[in-house]
């Protein structure tokens, strides 16, 4: 059986969320039999060695440009899919089984004479028209609002006409799965939680009180965070002996000036790190304080799976799963979840338990490639055991 995967990014290395489950997604693929391809619509160029490394599992790497005009802002498509309309035309040499696109983005693949569009699934990584949403509110710029707020409204009207073209969808999000059956039970949908490797889970070390955020610090629902973290929280916890907040992400060279306007004392911040393990491994407990959002926000299961409890706001732990007080501790108001963090940096033994249940609980309930077999199963797919 061929698949033809198409992303709007490369998927190695997996240093964010998106490369995360789409790389999980081709390892599984592969190890079930399947012959894949692959068709990556970006700006970014992979080097040499991120295109050797995903060639153990994919037989043909397309790369297509990406190409944006500021005339694309008046066309009822969203720019995010619209500068990638050249997935259209590109000349592809195989008949495939199925054509799993990598998200609303890469919509215009559906364009392509040589896809049928009954092979069509979706994963959906987000409700883009609620996501770009989010990000009008979290925006400080008029201009970025307004942006945020068109792309929404587009997404909105793409969703509708995706449902009368596809109707085989893969949801990141459980809440957003069920949001979906119920508009649309009589679609092929499932939630297929992202990729988790059962062997890779870290114990908790409780060495340092090192408080840590990962994300993307160009988006600015990541930047609303922060700032909120650094301006309710961070100033309760500078008594902690050893207390530090540490933030790590990629910036894409668009700077942290404003990070300049709140006291960064005790403050760590890793731009565009090589590797994350070190500030994993170095942590005590994670916070993922998102004001707005939607889908799953992985940063939250990839720091539990290197070994971090997490304290978390509502947004921040959608779509998991994660019962407060079971896998994580819970707060949206500052003063609660301040409580949460210095209650867990006073007890090692409560971080440590609550670190065990959440890996318990996503070792049993985030089994990718399982879910996927089954799914292919359904689709009447012969695929190796």
């Amino acid at each position: 059986m061929k698949i033809l995967l198409v992303c709007s990014d490369f998927p190695y290395p997996p240093n964010h969320g998106l490369r995360v489950d789409t790389w999980g997604r081709i390892k599984a693929l592969a190890e079930l039999g399947c012959k894949l391809h692959l068709v990556v619509c970006g700006k970014q160029q992979p080097d040499d060695a991120d295109i050797k490394a995903v060639r153990n599992y994919v037989e043909e790497i397309v790369l297509c440009p990406r190409k944006s005009k500021l005339a694309d802002a008046l066309r009822v498509t969203p720019m995010q899919a619209q500068s990638r309309a050249e997935l259209g035309r590109i000349p592809l040499a195989d008949d495939y089984d199925y054509v799993l696109l990598e998200g609303d983005y890469v919509y215009p693949i559906l364009d392509n004479p040589r896809i049928r569009r009954e092979r069509a699934i979706l994963r959906v990584h987000n409700d883009e028209a609620v996501y770009f949403k989010a990000l009008a509110r979290s925006a400080t710029s008029l201009l970025h609002k307004l942006y945020y707020r068109m792309e929404s409204g587009k997404f909105a009207a793409l969703q509708k006409k995706m449902r009368t073209r596809i109707d085989k969808y893969l949801f990141i999000s459980n809440k957003e799965f069920e949001r979906f059956r119920a508009l649309d039970p009589t679609a092929q949908s499932l939630f297929l939680p992202p990729p988790v490797d059962g062997e890779a889970f870290r114990v908790g070390s409780f060495r340092t009180r090192h408080v840590v955020f990962v994300g993307s610090l160009f988006m600015p629902n990541n930047r609303e965070a922060i700032e909120w973290y650094l301006a309710h929280i961070h100033p309760g916890l500078l008594d902690v002996p050893g207390y530090r907040f540490v933030v790590a992400g990629n910036s894409r060279n668009q700077g942290l000036g404003w990070l300049e306007a709140h006291d960064l004392t005790n403050v760590e911040v890793h731009d565009t790190p090589a590797s994350l393990e070190d500030i994993y491994a170095n942590g005590y407990l994670f916070v993922n304080p998102m004001r707005n959002g939607a889908g799953v926000k992985l940063k939250t299961i990839e720091a539990i799976q290197n070994g971090l409890p997490v304290v978390s706001t509502s947004v921040g732990c959608e779509g998991t799963g994660l019962i407060d007080g079971e896998h994580m501790l819970l707060a949206d108001e500052p003063r609660h979840f301040l409580g949460h963090i210095r209650t867990l940096l006073a007890d090692p033994a409560k971080a440590q338990a609550l670190l065990e249940a959440s890996q318990h609980f996503i070792r049993g309930q985030y089994d990718h490639k399982e879910v996927l077999r089954r799914y292919l199963q359904s689709l009447n797919v012969r695929i190796s055991s």
